[in-house]
């Protein structure tokens, strides 16, 4: 059970992380003139080895930081 609690947990900090990236990417391209990308550009299970990798340690240190400053916002208001 921990093993499968341990895996689903980093899928979802990993999807929580590539959903953050991309609203945040794609909110500035409304102010610059940058174009839009897909969400499977954030979070792509295909493509090299190396880009794989490299999304999915990004989109880890994203969605804990996130998850972290959410957690910190509901205990500092509710209290």
């Amino acid at each position: 059970m921990d093993f499968l609690d341990i895996l689903s947990g980093r899928n979802i900090l990993e999807f929580l992380g590539a959903s953050v990236r991309f609203v945040f990417f794609n909110l500035s391209t409304l102010s610059n003139d940058n174009d839009f990308r897909t969400f499977s550009s954030f979070r792509s299970p295909n493509g090299s080895a190396q880009k794989r990798d490299d999304n999915s340690d990004r989109n880890h240190m994203i969605g804990g930081i996130f998850l972290g400053a959410f957690v910190f916002l509901l205990v500092f208001f509710n209290t």
